[in-house]
């Protein structure tokens, strides 16, 4: 695709379209210029080093599975925007939306950046509603609305999905608890996160069959094939976590000492002496 390019992926809501972001997630920069956009650079790697590190201690110790997976979603999304930042500039040339050229990867003239420079690709783009402010507003009043405007990636899905499910399971996750969490909590928890799982996996496959397909939108038999395969990846999350151990906080076995019975070390006859 060339930049500015867009595939209408289904209805009028969901298309991929093709830009690059200088700055973070959603467009949001820090600072103007090239010292910005070096200091985003730096700013991420020393993120996702520390998330991972928090992540390598969290498979130490007992911890609920979902913490680990939430967490995991936080890292890789850090790192996919990271890996973009890092090395896009190097391998790829412009592309230009006037042109219509394709960006080319390893040209003999080199990339369009440095070390550290490259722009962060985005493809999502969710118009859902548009319309315009009623005029008796104050402030919006007769300007038009749209939403969602911004264009994101998978790296910043992962990344708010993450931090939201943080914060929607914190008392679950990592809370001072000091009961068993109930069967029907830790019920509805998996279910709920198996629907995440099956939402991610309709927009990834989506995405997947519309840059391969030659129809856009896409026709009813592919946008079939994908919901059976989100609905068997969903499934599939739902029993991994019901089959995962059930964790309980606080509770640390040891042994018994008061009734502990030393096992008899059976009697062995002397070793015969042979003259």
């Amino acid at each position: 695709m060339y930049l500015g390019e867009h595939y209408k992926v289904t209805g009028s809501w969901f298309y991929l379209h093709f830009v690059e972001n200088p700055g973070m997630a959603f467009g949001i920069q820090l600072g103007d210029g090239e010292l910005g956009k070096l200091a985003l650079s730096l700013f991420r790697l020393v993120a996702v080093a520390g998330i991972g590190y928090y992540l390598w201690t969290l498979f130490k110790k007992n911890v609920r599975p979902l913490l680990i997976v939430c967490v995991a979603l936080i890292f890789a999304g850090a790192l996919g925007n990271i890996l973009d930042s890092v090395f896009y500039g190097k391998i790829f040339n412009t592309s230009d939306a006037w042109e219509q050229n394709v960006a080319q990867m390893f040209p003999k003239e080199g990339g369009y950046a440095g070390f550290l420079h490259g722009q962060v690709v985005d493809m999502f783009y969710f118009p859902v509603i548009s319309g315009t402010f009623p005029e008796k507003l104050p402030f919006w009043g007769g300007e038009d609305f749209q939403f969602f405007r911004p264009v994101f990636n998978i790296a910043d899905a992962a990344i708010s999905i993450g931090v939201f499910l943080l914060i929607l399971f914190q008392k679950r996750l990592f809370g001072k608890q000091l009961q068993k969490l109930s069967t029907r909590k830790i019920q509805t928890t998996n279910i709920f996160f198996s629907i995440v799982i099956f939402l991610i996996s309709v927009f990834l496959l989506l995405t997947y069959f519309s840059l391969f397909s030659s129809i856009h939108p896409l026709p009813i038999s592919k946008i079939g094939i994908v919901l059976a395969l989100s609905t068997a990846l969903g499934f599939g999350m739902f029993d991994m976590l019901r089959r995962w151990p059930i964790f309980e906080p606080g509770v640390v076995v040891e042994p018994d000492t008061d009734n502990f019975i030393p096992e008899e070390t059976p009697k062995q006859d002397p070793p015969e002496i042979i003259s």
